[in-house]
């Protein structure tokens, strides 16, 4: 099988430093940081209170989605369509004709789920069964920023998903690559989305002592990670 050139056509970014790829990639530039304190009282008694939050991001959600949308899908999976929206838009890529969908896929992962709905709805659980909503286990699937993106958009081409906790979104489009390279589609969204930032998931890495607690009160320097003073993500 001849190997094919792959080459990156558009870019979608919804992330801390901003809500669009030329935000995002100018504040990177300008050596901004999107580490912020947690300032919601659940996240108190924690060992680390900083943390990368989207700015306005149920706002933004709000925006793009309706009531029922919101719903039914889990913030992850809604920022991964905001952004692939963006990197089609800047792509100029909006096929329209059965084989241009047949040839377009989508690779997109999620390292971990929405913890928020399974603690909301085993709480609901305690007080009844039919308190469960059906939409419950496709709010925690982590292929569901994937799957949605093919539906949103017709594609029909190879539809992959992993999870490789932090590596997720870089494994994602390393695998979208291949899919090109070896001939399985022409075009492939790829990447990865994420909604974790929760007490019980800033806890349970607490736990592991992985995060940093050395700069709750000045967040901007609590990323530091080839410095001496490092002492967590």
């Amino acid at each position: 099988m001849n190997k094919k050139r792959v080459v990156v056509t558009g870019l979608g970014i919804i992330s801390p430093l901003g809500v669009n790829f030329s935000t995002s990639w100018k504040n990177l530039i300008d050596g901004k940081c999107g580490v912020v304190v947690l300032k919601d009282i659940s996240f108190s008694k924690l060992p680390c209170k900083v943390a990368a939050c989207i700015p306005n991001k149920d706002e933004i959600i709000k925006s793009y989605f309706s009531k029922n949308e919101i719903k039914n899908t889990s913030p992850a999976t809604m920022l991964g369509l905001i952004a692939a929206e963006e990197a089609l838009a800047s792509a100029k890529w909006k096929p329209d004709d059965k084989h241009s969908k047949q040839e377009t896929g989508v690779c997109v992962g999620m390292g971990m789920v929405d913890l928020t709905n399974v603690c909301d709805t085993n709480e609901a659980l305690q007080i009844g069964y039919n308190r469960v909503s059906p939409y419950f286990v496709p709010r925690i699937l982590t292929n569901m920023a994937a799957g949605q993106i093919s539906i949103r958009y017709g594609f029909q081409g190879p539809n992959h998903s992993v999870s490789t906790a932090c590596a997720t979104g870089a494994h994602a489009i390393g695998d979208g690559f291949k899919f090109i390279q070896q001939g399985y589609a022409k075009v492939m969204v790829c990447g990865g989305a994420e909604a974790c930032i929760n007490p019980l998931s800033i806890a349970g890495f607490s736990r592991l002592r992985a995060l940093s607690t050395s700069f709750n009160e000045s967040p901007s320097q609590a990323s530091r990670p080839f410095d001496k003073h490092h002492d967590g993500l």
